[in-house]
């Protein structure tokens, strides 16, 4: 009797490309303009929020179905019935909360943006980290959110109305591998335009950026802006994909294991960022212990714990070995550069 790898190989890609948008979020706001955002989680967990509740609460209202509990099974079976017999709706559902998401994301990047103007370094970095750990607690604890411990569960794949959960899943696979180098060629173009250099100036040398005549604290902040909208569609795909949403899955590894891709494949370097992405996909995805049952591999612990320290070994030896990551960071090519190379 065959194994079946659709499963697996349909995770590996969704994941890689939610993994991917995470990490160039990451990279432009800490490669880029030097910002250590370890809240990134935070901002993650607000898109899966949005997408959870919004999705929900809108495909309960279309239902016409009253006097249920929104977090009961029996609200989740009647938004799955809802989403099947409505196709237009869980699409249409499924663009709004990327945009109200992103929107959102956006809004919270410039609120969280305001100790980024007073703050630097390691100080920056730990008020980021609690606003993670604030956000997955209040979501835990405010049961209108997402159904506070239990979690939001029946909301439904986009496609799910096509009928064969195989290729529902292949299809949503392949969205979520677009977006994301969607919004790879975008970062590209962002990074690579003078708002990117500008970010770079103000890493490099803050002081001297500001005596230049630029708004130091202003671009610092659109940096998390633009990071955290990227990472709140993040937060849509993966809600979208396991269609449930649980505050306990927006932990602060899930900010590390972007750091880790990051500076694996090169800090300021998005193709880098793209091989860091993959590594460590594979890596999360593989030491799962519903893929090693597929090997006839039964472990007697949570393997999770064992891929958390490879993960923090993995930081401590980039550091060590090669900060510069596996790609080393490139000059970047604006127009104006560009011309003068052909020039000279």
């Amino acid at each position: 009797m065959g194994v079946d790898i659709l499963p697996l190989v349909t995770s590996i890609v969704t994941f890689y490309g939610i993994y991917l948008i995470l990490a160039l979020s990451f990279n432009i706001e800490y490669g880029f303009a030097g910002q250590p955002n370890f809240g990134k989680v935070f901002f993650y967990s607000i898109g899966a929020y949005v997408a959870g509740n919004f999705t929900a609460n809108m495909l309960m209202r279309a239902s016409g179905v009253t006097g249920v509990d929104f977090c009961s099974d029996l609200a989740a079976e009647v938004r799955f019935k809802v989403a099947m017999s409505k196709p237009w709706l869980i699409i249409a559902l499924f663009l709004l909360s990327l945009l109200i998401a992103a929107a959102v994301g956006g809004v919270f990047g410039y609120l969280t943006s305001y100790p980024a103007l007073r703050l630097s370094g390691d100080f920056l970095a730990i008020v980021l980290l609690a606003f993670g750990e604030i956000g997955r607690v209040f979501a835990r604890n405010y049961t209108p959110l997402v159904c506070g411990v239990y979690g939001l569960s029946g909301v439904p794949n986009p496609l799910v109305w096509i009928g064969d959960p195989r290729m529902a899943r292949l299809a949503y696979s392949a969205i979520v591998l677009a977006i994301a180098f969607g919004m790879y060629l975008l970062t590209e173009r962002l990074v690579n335009s003078p708002y990117g250099r500008l970010l770079k100036s103000i890493r490099d040398d803050e002081l001297v950026s500001s005596v230049m005549g630029k708004v130091t604290p202003r671009v610092k902040g659109s940096a998390l802006i633009i990071g955290s909208s990227m990472a709140a569609v993040a937060g849509v795909l993966y809600a979208f994909y396991v269609q449930t949403v649980v505050a306990d899955d927006f932990i602060p590894i899930v900010t590390f294991v972007v750091v880790t891709m990051v500076m694996l494949g090169g800090v300021a370097n998005n193709k880098g960022t793209l091989l860091g992405a993959m590594v460590m996909t594979l890596m999360d995805r593989l030491t799962r212990a519903s893929f090693l049952r597929i090997l006839g591999i039964s472990v007697g612990f949570d393997i999770s714990y064992v891929r958390y320290i490879v993960t923090g070994l993995l930081i401590i030896l980039i550091l060590m070995v090669k900060p510069e990551g596996l790609i080393s960071e490139k000059p970047l090519k604006t127009p104006a550069i560009e011309e003068a190379e052909k020039l000279s």
